[in-house]
């Protein structure tokens, strides 16, 4: 007789079973079967049911989501601490995928969707990662437990888009990466893809793949980047889900010259970020590998962690001068007080030795803007007249990064001058439309007003132009969407903020609401106490009507959240 039953479905998967049965079969085999006896093990601890278990794949079933979570959690957690090699690329690994819905049972065997999506799902994960459903997301209670949205994925054989949420909550050392894998605020991924070589002689080969080795040892090197070596066909597949760039490079031969060429592509967009190409002589290709990776590597750099308006300093001709500035904001992305004094007295030093350079004024009016919005400086009046003074400053000097102007604006902004903050702010997008902050101002602006749609189209403008998503923008984002009752959308983007900015104030008092709004009442209690432990000199309530916000209505739909879970957290 069929029955049917509402389950979490858990689907694990070993990552390159067949590679490593190849390299190493006795071996494979062995730890194995050892890791089958635990995955059991810690499914039965946890009331769970193994539906099957065949070759490297198994699929259970738990009667709730903390169980199956917790097996997931548990399992992978052991086998890191319990594989006996020693290099990660040898590690045997799970993916893991969960959902939860019905499946009909009939002679003890399992069918249903659920099953499907739970594998789909665990296709999804990285090496030792965990990922789960939205609806498994939705019915966890447990605020201790992070996760972030990858977006809604179209998954095979399954009509609807799922969204899918990924554990977050332990480091996974995936293969070939250095660092963290994934999309991060703070740290760019690129993929160096495997190099075309064309119509060449062995020499132009061997030269081809040392200038790939020289490139990746070059970015590297590169302070905030996460570089995926993307060795192999494999290897290319995982750099390109892994990472939000590659780099694609060739060498063509032709005669006794060779072309040489570097593409570095946005994976987001689909978009060329910036192209580089050389005709050297072939005997000269392994000589010159070194200089070519340098300069494509030191041009990343300025794309994708320090930003456009970066590439003008050089014309600061001071070394010691622009190395203050590139520090200066290392500092200042760190978002946090220290940071930011920090790059303020950096900046200031380079204004006070190039007195007649835009530089060093512009990005200490940025400095002492961002003081005065987060709250950190302790005159809020002084320190936006200081900015507004060394932006008018700087553009007179004859400013080439247009920040000067996007800065009045801001101050105009801070100081509820809203349409006269737009008058300076507009025109930016024509004299500067390549410049993120511009976006990014607007877009603030745009939110204050009330213009939640317009403000989040200019905020995804000023994200797709910088190469760092800096925090700012997407904490704005939250606040948009909010405002615009786009509560889960504005949940999941808090808390991807929060993720790499834990004391990020605006985030954490989104997440508060959004999470009253759509039931989570222990969540929320559980992020107004880690505002309170955090900030504790701060009222949100109060907080929020600080903000130049004009739409009283939305700003009180906001407040309203909050003080339902402040009263009932006591």
């Amino acid at each position: 007789m069929e029955q049917q039953k509402s389950v979490v479905a858990l689907n694990g998967d070993i990552v390159s079973y067949s590679q490593l049965l190849a390299e190493d079969h006795d071996s494979t085999r062995a730890i194995v079967e050892t890791f089958q006896q635990l995955v059991t093990g810690h499914i039965s601890a946890n009331n769970g049911t193994l539906v099957n278990f065949v070759g490297d794949n198994f699929m259970a079933v738990f009667s709730n989501v903390s169980e199956a979570l917790q097996t997931a959690i548990s399992v992978t957690s052991e086998i890191e601490r319990r594989d006996p090699r020693i290099s990660s690329s040898e590690k045997v690994r799970f993916r893991m995928g969960l959902d939860s819905g019905e499946v009909s049972i009939a002679d003890q065997q399992y069918y249903g969707d659920v099953l499907n999506i739970a594998a789909r799902i665990q296709s999804m994960a990285k090496a030792g990662g965990i990922c789960v459903s939205g609806k498994v997301y939705r019915n966890l209670d447990e605020p201790a437990l992070r996760f972030r949205s990858i977006g809604k994925n179209k998954l095979k054989n399954i009509p609807e888009l799922v969204e899918i949420f990924e554990f977050v909550d332990f480091p996974s050392d995936e293969t070939n990466v250095t660092g963290s894998s994934g999309l991060d605020l703070e740290s760019p991924t690129i993929a160096v893809l495997p190099i075309h070589i064309k119509n060449a002689s062995n020499l132009v080969a061997e030269a081809a793949d040392i200038l790939r080795q020289e490139l990746v040892h070059r970015l590297t090197a590169v302070p905030q980047l996460t570089v995926v070596n993307a060795k192999s066909e494999v290897g290319q597949e995982q750099g390109l889900t892994a990472a939000r760039y590659y780099i694609e490079t060739g060498v063509h031969q032709h005669g006794d010259r060779v072309r040489v060429f570097a593409t570095l592509f946005d994976v987001t967009t689909m978009n060329i970020v910036k192209s580089y190409k050389w005709f050297v002589a072939a005997d000269g290709l392994v000589e010159l590998s070194e200089s070519l990776a340098e300069d494509v590597a030191r041009s990343i750099e300025v794309e994708l962690i320090v930003g456009e308006p970066a590439g003008l300093y050089a014309e600061l001709d001071d070394p010691q001068a622009i190395e203050k500035i590139y520090l200066g904001w290392y500092h200042l992305r760190s978002d946090i007080r220290e940071g930011w004094s920090q790059a303020l007295e950096l900046f200031g030093q380079v204004a006070d030795s190039h007195p007649d350079q835009p530089y060093g004024h512009v990005l200490s009016a940025f400095a002492n803007w961002i003081g005065a919005a987060n709250g950190w400086s302790p005159n809020l009046d002084e320190a936006l007249l200081r900015a507004q003074q060394q932006a008018r400053k700087a553009r007179e000097d004859g400013d080439p990064t247009g920040m000067s102007q996007a800065i009045e604006g801001a101050v105009y902004m801070s100081q509820g001058r809203h349409h006269e903050a737009l008058a300076a702010i507009e025109q930016l997008e024509i004299t500067r439309p390549t410049c993120d902050v511009t976006y990014g101002l607007e877009g603030s602006i745009r939110r204050y007003l009330g213009q939640w749609e317009k403000s989040v189209e200019l905020l995804d403008t000023a994200m797709r132009l910088t190469g760092v998503n800096k925090p700012w923008y997407p904490t704005v984002k939250a606040c948009s969407l909010f405002i615009g009752k786009q509560i889960e959308e504005a949940m999941t983007v808090a808390e991807v903020v929060l993720e790499y900015q834990p004391k990020n104030l605006e985030a954490h008092v989104v997440l508060a609401a959004a999470q009253t709004e759509l039931g989570m009442s222990r969540r929320a209690k559980a992020t107004i106490k880690a505002i309170n432990e955090k900030f504790p000199a701060v009222d949100v309530v109060e907080w929020l009507d600080k903000n130049p916000y004009t739409d009283i209505d939305r700003v009180k739909y906001w407040k309203d959240a909050l003080s339902k879970t402040i009263a009932a957290s006591g």
